[in-house]
């Protein structure tokens, strides 16, 4: 046996079997024809060699990685012209994998971890896609416009070490996570939240504003509908109570529902005023109430702002109802959605030891429930969370763990925006900015209302030196959810993004509301002590250090220049952190 190095790709076809099911002679002869007339002449024109079929699968060697991509592009962009004039369910679509391995050769055969590197990556590409590794888009970068994107570190099977991916797609624009199998759908979590949401009323005395009430009822009940844990009653059912006197106990009754949402709307001139109140549906006892005045310029602006922000602040308000009637109760007499509720709560303690008491009640509801999505999806951002409050050298291992768990939970519910929430936090601290952007802007897209997820843009954003855009995301953040458990964090990354914009007043202003937050971390205490450095306010800087130190004892700027990292990812620039820390080094902490 010999060695050389090789660039090995794997390419495979997606729900082969499925196919086979549906048109079994008709498959193998599209199979036969993609071989004999796109796959292998495209890897011969590439100078490379087919080492072997396997079952649906095709396994190739070359000399190049250039040569393999661009075999792999060619490939990928024959098959699309080829499957045009195909039905959608129809369509044969293949997924391919390439890595850059030093290969035994025997024969005409080879074999080495590249092969099982190579397969793994194949599995990760997205259908009618390409995934390499990253001495693969190293090599290739400069000689190929490949607009692959930067997917992370990935865990391969029985390969030790991560390996960090790069995805592309025919279409030069990276889909969200691969697709979830038809038949793979998610259960209803058992004992979810409901809610009805009864017609505004309308207050005023002028007839054409009726019109605005129900409009406003029909955008607040479609909003509260993405919301995926809540279950929302449909508006017809809803709107057969309008001009009728019916208590929230009857309604709940008669809609099945734990809860009521009510209101009205007055409008005088250009204002209006809106008015919210949700209800106990078991007996009507008023849980929340909340009053909106604005300036009706556009109605249906004012309608969707307003409907956002309802909803926005009705998710924490029921995620703390539903989980204070728990106090008391054991584990082991709950549900998973219940046991899923109580890790919320050790979740938004942000503790390293209510971490881990909130990573195991997730994996026990997962346990209960393996389809349970939100769960997935938020274990994942436990992992993250103790990427930021556990050991340094645990960080990496850590977010290689969220983005497994979030692309899971994207596979079992590719609409929930948690999932993609997760996955989007994740993949920005692995260094994979431009993908965790596009993530955290998906779980947007299904959840406008989602205030964690504008949150966790603004802070990415900040990442990559773009604070004035940040801003306006943490200031929707706080529009949408001013009694958020994140609050504390809300108020940091705003404190950060003006000091990156040199807004020390400001900056120093959102440190000082960050800290007076109960949950707060030692996080906005040692970016009040750079704020003063810059300041040159050191008296207050003495202060601030002696806060700082009451979370972190003895911590210096060696300390904090550390927790900037994620393995030998930085968070923020370098040249971000190295004025951080010269900062710090103004106000006086030592080395």
């Amino acid at each position: 046996m010999t060695r050389r190095l090789a660039a090995i790709l794997d390419a495979d076809v997606v729900g082969f079997s499925r196919l086979m099911g549906l048109d079994e002679s008709g498959t193998f002869a599209t199979l036969k024809a993609h071989n004999s007339e796109i796959i292998v002449p495209s890897i011969g024109r590439h100078h490379g060699r087919v080492v072997k079929f396997v079952g649906d699968g095709t396994l190739a060697e070359f000399a190049s990685a250039v040569d393999a991509v661009g075999c792999a592009v060619q490939i990928q962009k024959a098959l699309l012209g080829r499957n045009e004039a195909i039905e959608p369910d129809r369509r044969m679509l293949w997924r391919i994998g390439i890595h850059v391995a030093d290969m035994l050769v025997e024969g005409d055969d080879i074999v080495g971890d590249g092969m099982n590197v190579a397969a793994s990556l194949q599995a990760l590409a997205p259908p009618g896609g390409i995934c390499v590794s990253q001495q693969v888009n190293d090599q290739i970068r400069s000689r190929l416009d490949f607009r692959a994107i930067d997917f992370g570190n990935r865990r391969l099977k029985n390969i030790e070490r991560p390996i960090r991916v790069w995805r592309w797609t025919v279409e030069g624009e990276q889909l969200p996570s691969s697709a979830a199998p038809k038949d793979q759908v998610a259960r209803p979590v058992r004992n979810r939240p409901s809610i009805a949401v009864l017609p505004f009323s309308n207050m005023s005395s002028m007839e054409e504003q009726e019109h605005f009430s129900d409009g406003f009822t029909d955008e607040l009940i479609a909003t509260l509908a993405r919301c995926r844990w809540l279950l929302v009653a449909a508006r017809n059912s809803s709107f057969s109570y309008k001009g009728r006197k019916a208590n929230a106990q009857q309604v709940a009754e008669d809609l099945g529902v734990k809860y009521v949402l009510e209101g009205s709307v007055r409008r005088a001139d250009n204002r209006i005023r809106v008015t919210a109140q949700l209800l106990d549906g078991t007996d009507g006892t008023l849980l929340w109430a909340e009053r909106y005045d604005r300036t009706l310029a556009d109605i249906f602006e004012v309608q969707d702002q307003l409907a956002s922000e309802i909803t926005g602040t009705i998710e924490p308000e029921l995620g703390s109802i539903e989980f204070a009637a728990l106090r008391g109760r054991r584990v082991s007499d709950m549900d998973a959605w219940e046991i899923y509720l109580k890790g919320l709560w050790h979740l938004y303690r942000f503790t390293f030891d209510e971490l881990r008491t909130a990573k195991a009640l997730f994996e026990q509801a997962i346990s209960i429930d393996p389809t349970f999505a939100q769960a997935q999806a938020r274990l994942a951002y436990v992992h993250i969370q103790l990427g930021w409050y556990g050991p340094l050298d645990e960080r990496a291992e850590r977010i290689c763990e969220a983005i497994e768990l979030a692309e899971r939970a994207i596979g079992l519910d590719q609409k929930e925006p948690a999932a993609h929430l997760a996955l989007g936090r994740a993949l920005a601290l692995d260094g994979a900015t431009e993908a965790g952007i596009a993530h955290l802007r998906n779980a947007l897209q299904l959840d406008q209302s989602f205030a964690q997820a504008h949150f966790a843009l603004g802070q990415v954003l900040c990442y990559v030196e773009r604070p004035a855009e940040g801003i306006a995301e943490i200031r929707e953040a706080f529009r949408l959810s001013p009694r958020d458990p994140h609050l504390w964090t809300f108020h940091n990354i705003l404190a950060i993004a003006n000091y990156q914009l040199n807004n020390m007043a400001e900056a120093a202003k959102a440190a000082r509301a960050s800290l007076r937050c109960p949950n707060a971390t030692f996080w906005p205490a040692i970016v009040l002590v750079a704020i003063l450095g810059r300041q040159g306010k050191t008296d207050e800087a003495q202060e601030a250090m002696a806060r700082l130190h009451g979370f972190r004892p003895g911590m210096n700027r060696t300390d904090a220049r550390r927790e900037f990292y994620f393995g030998d990812n930085p968070v923020m620039t370098e040249a971000f952190i190295d004025r951080f820390i010269a900062d710090l080094a103004s106000a006086g902490l030592p080395d």
